[in-house]
């Protein structure tokens, strides 16, 4: 069962984990299903990430193509 761990970084380069998932099977409806959750919490504060950085998982980063349009993607 995959970990999906969002790690964000504050405007003084400190970084926290601000959200963790075990995704079932790693398919990409699941992974959009936490992005999208995810999402919503930048919603309701009016803030979208800027960067998303990845770790080259095609599905993980399909799933932020679909979820996040606006967003760069870094491959690491």
């Amino acid at each position: 069962m995959p970990l999906l761990d969002i790690v964000c970084v504050t405007h003084t380069g400190m970084t926290f984990s601000a959200a963790y998932a075990s995704l079932e099977g790693g398919h990409i409806k699941n992974v959009v299903w936490a992005l999208e959750w995810f999402r919503g919490i930048f919603m309701r504060r009016d803030v979208i990430p800027q960067v998303i950085v990845t770790d080259r998982d095609s599905t993980l980063m399909n799933a932020v193509k679909t979820v996040f349009l606006e967003v760069t993607i870094l491959l690491s």
